[in-house]
């Protein structure tokens, strides 16, 4: 079932499919005139009309459509026109021949359209609408509780009757598949229609996306220079006021202030480095990143090597995730991966720039959930035209490798 929640776009795609309704209709009813010039069906017979009469019924329901307001009688007016045409059909079938020829064929197309337009419950209560009035025409006639017409008065054998065989011909074959092949069409072009809106409302979220992440690494780098710009010169300032005071503090006061004072110092500039590491601005990327190497050694006792070969300094904006990658990793490796060794390579090849963690750990399995951290990885370096791969290390460990766009491309595509 076509589950279509959005009310506007449901009431296009009603319209889209009247439009076809008609055309099909009247493909039909000139087929059904071409049967009456080639046979002997009467012109009187409603093979002829009740397309017609069909074709006319998609006014008056395409004006109820047009006035709905809600979702809900939108379905209820649908569900009207096919319970109607139904009939309609079945009227036509009865003179068809009832159970003979291919009177059963001609409620396919309600039941696509009801299926694909309407609530799951709505479409099987038309089909079974459907089921009912075929079946219901066909025991009437069997039980002679309503006379049986026979679309052909033959003589002869059916393959020799030219009445039957132009019939067959022109409303079998070839009206029955051109309305096949025309409604095929009409749906292939509202899916399509709906799967372009979609594709350009990824693509917007996708724009809102970047904007968001570059937004946020304009506040961090904000945050980070407040902390170290001002926040530690203002320690810095209280400690050097409280030298005037050292006699009157005492020796063991004035230490243990200028002990709390260091203290918050440090962990001032730990917390600005975390947000946004200054270097990163200052100098670039490959600084940033043997920095962290060197500060997540310190912390772990991991050895850390950073191999790097870039030519210039990239975007700012890739700058920001690259570092944000290779933190996210290093903390996942200190937490999770059990590992003695960490190598980290940079390399820049053919427009793409390539971050690579390996280390010697307990590995990672493709089946392993992911925690916050990779799915932030994952998220953020997608949103940027990148790519994340995870996979075993050769001999033993977990390997995390990224390629993001880099240069003049990869500007064009954030903008």
């Amino acid at each position: 079932m076509y589950d279509i929640t959005d009310f506007d776009e449901l009431k296009r795609g009603i319209t889209r499919t009247i439009l076809v309704r008609r055309i099909t209709l009247g493909v039909f009813s000139l087929v059904a005139l071409l049967v009456l010039f080639a046979s002997r069906i009467s012109y009187l017979n409603p093979l002829f009309y009740s397309p017609l009469v069909w074709f006319l019924l998609t006014f008056p329901f395409k004006y109820l459509i047009d006035r709905q307001t809600t979702l809900r009688a939108l379905h209820a007016i649908h569900t009207g026109f096919f319970l109607i045409e139904v009939l309609l059909i079945t009227f036509l079938v009865h003179f068809m021949g009832g159970s003979e020829w291919i009177g059963v064929t001609f409620y396919m197309f309600t039941v696509i359209y009801a299926s694909i337009f309407l609530t799951r419950f709505q479409g099987a209560l038309v089909t079974l609408w459907v089921v009912l009035a075929y079946s219901g025409l066909v025991f009437l006639e069997y039980g002679g509780l309503i006379p049986h017409r026979s679309l052909f008065s033959a003589v002869e054998v059916p393959h020799r009757n030219l009445a039957y065989t132009a019939t067959t011909v022109l409303a079998g074959a070839l009206g029955l598949y051109a309305v096949v092949a025309l409604t095929i069409r009409s749906f292939a072009d509202v899916f399509a229609h709906t799967n372009r809106m979609l594709a350009r409302r990824e693509r917007e979220l996708s724009r809102l996306s970047r904007r968001l992440l570059r937004a946020q690494d304009e506040e961090r780098r904000r945050i980070a220079r407040t902390l170290h710009d001002d926040l530690i010169q203002t320690l810095a300032a209280i400690k050097l006021r409280l030298t005037p005071q050292k006699d009157r503090l005492g020796p063991e006061a004035y230490g243990e202030v200028c002990s709390i004072i260091d203290r918050s110092i440090e962990q001032t500039r730990s917390l600005a480095y975390s947000v946004r590491p200054p270097l990163l601005d200052d100098l670039g990327l490959v600084p940033s990143l043997e920095r962290l190497a060197e500060s997540v050694a310190a912390e772990s006792g991991l050895r850390i090597d950073v191999e790097t070969d870039l030519p210039d300094r990239p975007d700012v904006g890739i700058e920001s995730l690259l570092f944000f990658v290779a933190q996210e990793a290093m903390q996942n490796v200190v937490r999770h991966a059990g590992a003695d060794r960490v190598r980290l390579e940079l390399h820049a090849n053919r427009g793409q720039l390539r971050l690579t963690v390996e280390d010697d750990g307990v590995g990672h399995s493709p089946e392993d959930p992911q925690g916050l951290g990779l799915r932030g990885i994952r998220e953020r370096v997608e949103l940027s035209g990148g790519t994340v791969s995870i996979r075993p290390a050769p001999a033993g460990g977990t390997i995390l490798a990224v390629e993001v766009p880099y240069g003049a491309d990869s500007s064009r595509d954030r903008r």
